[in-house]
């Protein structure tokens, strides 16, 4: 009858700690919440400098020219375009293709050269060009930029569509990123812009607090290269039902609790009070940071948010896991009927 009193006692301890680990996990709701402040920097003012010109024409650009009240005077004609940036997405577009000495042929004037010239400027000298020939009395002419194999902006990375962006205008970040079809789930919002002529490129880290845009959307030009990173991961190891690897969020923080969360929950033999963090710090060294489970549970603690690169260890509480095998022993005697017998 001893035997079959201790039996039953671990059967009431197992589920008196079951029932513990319930209320603790309803218990850390009522807990302090866990915020996600924006941290992200402005963006250095050097950034913010980059200003649009009015660009100029130059070999291989594609020019639309209007000439109001002279049709004949207007490019109607399809050009093929195999610019990386084209705008006519199948490759054709309505304008007449720069040559490489930056000339182009218009009818009645012939060849004429507007390379190195803005579209502004082209439109002026080509209005005095008719006047001065008798062509028009008051030619009024208009000449745009339309695509370019060159003056685009790189996006590449974990967005939708990586590719290049046509810049003849003044584009921004969000311009651009919204141009490749957004951020896939993985992308990181700390971002890398690469600019011709500078040495160190420029961080961008927008985060995830909307009223930050302003500070962090930065102006881009043509030539830029814009990065976009895979987020890291953390490591969950240890008494889970599922240890894994899990890729971080850049909307909302990956805590401990979520990760535990997201690897299964936890194991009876978990030992709640030793749990670590181990992290890497910037000089390649490891810390160890060490936090009870037990506390963060029943909200007398704050959850932690977790960076790249964490590991996560849940140990096991050797007591626990000994009472978890006794009670699996008891219970196979019992089932064999060599411990516990009615008499």
């Amino acid at each position: 009858m001893k035997v079959g009193l201790i039996g039953r006692m671990a059967v009431l301890t197992a589920i008196g700690w079951a029932i513990f680990v319930a209320q603790s996990a309803v218990a850390q709701f009522a807990g302090p919440a866990v915020g996600a402040p924006s941290t992200a920097p402005p963006a250095p003012a050097s950034a913010f400098r980059a200003q649009y010109n009015d660009v100029k024409i130059m070999p291989g650009d594609v020019i639309a020219i209007t000439t109001y009240g002279a049709p004949e005077l207007t490019t109607t004609t399809m050009t093929t375009t195999d610019a990386p940036g084209s705008t006519g997405g199948s490759g054709n577009v309505n304008g007449l293709k720069v040559g490489a000495q930056g000339e182009i042929a218009l009818p009645y004037l012939g060849v004429v050269k507007v390379g190195g010239m803005t579209p502004s400027e082209a439109a002026a000298y080509l209005e005095k060009e008719l006047k001065d020939k008798g062509i028009l009395v008051d030619p009024q002419v208009t000449v745009a930029l339309v695509d370019s194999p060159t003056r685009v902006i790189t996006v590449l990375g974990e967005v939708q569509k990586p590719s290049p962006v046509p810049a003849f205008g003044q584009l921004r970040l969000l311009d651009v990123i919204a141009a490749c079809g957004g951020f896939t789930p993985l992308a990181s919002h700390t971002i890398t812009v690469r600019r011709p002529g500078e040495s160190i490129p420029y961080t961008v880290i927008l985060g995830t607090d909307p009223k930050n845009t302003d500070e962090t959307n930065i102006p881009l030009m043509a030539g830029d290269t814009v990065i976009v990173p895979k987020v890291g991961s953390v490591f969950v190891i240890g008494q889970v039902k599922t240890p894994s690897a899990i890729p971080l969020s850049s909307n909302a923080p990956i805590t401990v609790m979520r990760a535990i969360a997201m690897s299964g929950g936890l194991n009876f033999g978990a030992a709640l009070s030793k749990v670590v963090i181990i992290r890497k710090t910037p000089d390649d060294q490891h810390v160890e940071i060490q936090m009870d489970l037990s506390k963060v549970m029943r909200g007398q603690e704050r959850d932690v948010a977790l960076v790249s690169d964490d590991v996560l260890l849940i140990p096991t509480n050797g007591f626990k896991a000994g009472m978890a095998v006794g009670g699996a022993g008891i219970a196979a005697g019992i089932t064999d009927g060599l411990i516990y017998r009615v008499p």
